[in-house]
């Protein structure tokens, strides 16, 4: 049994051993202890970056619904990183947030999606002549007021007329002729086109697809390569014209024969001084302004190409007469096939220059023949468009890409 002593002694040490546990306690509660002005900041830090992160993001998401987008389509919007250029630009429309949502869009034309509307889509073609007009002189603001208020073939014979400082003048004179006018169809109450005042060297010659007209001419002693005679059995005595159209206008002769559509060259490859001669005729016994009117003068003329022919039918008197006849409905529909285009066609005069020549037709190939005569634009729109080179070139469009760049994607042209 232990003694008393030893009792006490056992005691102390357990009072000593509790003492101990209960500082090493103390120590620890001591260490944990936060200063509560510690706490604030660090609530305070978690608090402002909550609010960096989530209030300018609830502000944006507030303009967005302003503007009329919803929640689907403003989540859209942040996926695609737009929403700052929509805000700062106020882009809103109901096919633009279509196109946002379908993730279909092309993030560098915002403005131009922002002008139209779900029954107005933007197609390929669109954001080419967008381009064209901005190569002409034409700023986004203007391009984009003309496709807000304009279709697209109201806006592409604005790629051959005179630069509008004033577009909206000329969207007027469209819109007050909404109800006449259309594809087949263009005439306006204004004129926008000088004839001869600003005129360039044909582009490319020695192509087929060369646009020539009150603008584009050819140098006077241009004369076309392998000009070849016509038989009597496909034209009139002394007609002749580029080897490769001369072939094409053969397969067509020959093609309407066996259909009993019979028509032939009544005039083809003209030279800059007989082309001189006629329209000194015409100033002389009708003035100039007549003359220009109803001539090309020098270098200006199609028939210069050897890539032209005016044709007449077998069982009529002239050309004059060839719009009356089967030869001409049935070579107006199918001229394309053989590589022809009706060049002058009736409703487009503002257009090309000229009123209605349903004799005049001109070869450019049958790849480009079939898309002109698809597109039911004239030649000169459709060469401005699709096969004009570019003034500028850092403003070329590609049909291949959604950017800007050096070549536009046309029909290949071919050599005269």
């Amino acid at each position: 049994m232990p003694t008393k002593k030893v009792i006490k002694k056992v005691n102390k040490k357990n009072k000593r051993h509790v003492q101990q546990v209960n500082n090493v306690h103390r120590r620890k509660r001591k260490r944990r202890r936060i200063k509560k002005s510690v706490l604030i900041g660090f609530i305070a830090i978690v608090v402002a970056i909550c609010a960096i992160i989530f209030v300018p993001r609830t502000i944006q998401n507030n303009k967005l619904k302003d503007l009329g987008y919803d929640s689907q389509t403003i989540k859209a919007i942040r996926e695609q990183k737009l929403q700052k250029e929509i805000i700062d630009n106020q882009y809103y429309s109901d096919y633009l947030a279509q196109e946002i949502l379908n993730d279909n869009l092309k993030e560098e034309y915002l403005d131009l999606y922002s002008v139209r509307t779900i029954e107005t889509p933007l197609e390929e073609k669109d954001f080419l002549l967008y381009h064209r007009l901005l190569d002409k002189g034409y700023s986004r603001q203007q391009a984009n007021n003309l496709f807000k208020q304009l279709k697209f073939y109201e806006i592409t014979p604005l790629l051959v007329f005179d630069y509008q400082v004033l577009e909206s003048t000329y969207i007027k004179d469209c819109l007050d002729h909404r109800d006449t006018n259309s594809e087949t169809h263009f005439e306006l109450t204004n004129d926008y086109y000088t004839e001869y005042e600003n005129t360039i060297a044909v582009d490319d010659p020695t192509s087929s697809a060369m646009l020539v007209n009150k603008t584009y001419y050819l140098s006077s002693d241009y004369v076309p390569t392998n000009i070849t005679e016509l038989s009597v059995v496909y034209a009139a005595a002394n007609v002749s014209l580029a080897q490769e159209a001369a072939d094409a206008f053969i397969a067509w002769v020959d093609a309407g024969m066996d259909l009993g559509i019979r028509f032939y060259a009544a005039s083809a490859y003209r030279p800059y001084s007989h082309q001189e001669e006629l329209y000194n005729d015409y100033i002389a016994s009708m003035g100039q302004e007549q003359a220009d009117a109803l001539s090309a003068r020098p270098g200006f003329s199609e028939h210069q190409t050897g890539l032209t022919v005016d044709l007449a039918s077998v069982n009529s008197n002239g050309i004059s007469e060839y719009k009356d006849t089967n030869e001409y409905t049935w070579t107006s529909t199918n001229c394309q096939d053989y590589g022809w285009i009706l060049r002058y066609p009736e409703g487009k005069t503002q257009i090309t220059g000229y009123d209605f020549e349903s004799w005049h037709y001109r070869y450019v190939g049958v790849e480009i023949a079939q898309a002109v005569v698809a597109s039911n634009l004239t030649y000169d729109e459709y060469y401005c468009l699709y096969l004009k080179p570019w003034n500028d070139q850092s403003l070329a469009y590609s049909t291949n890409t959604n950017q800007t760049t050096t070549e536009t994607t046309a029909p290949t042209t071919q050599d005269a």
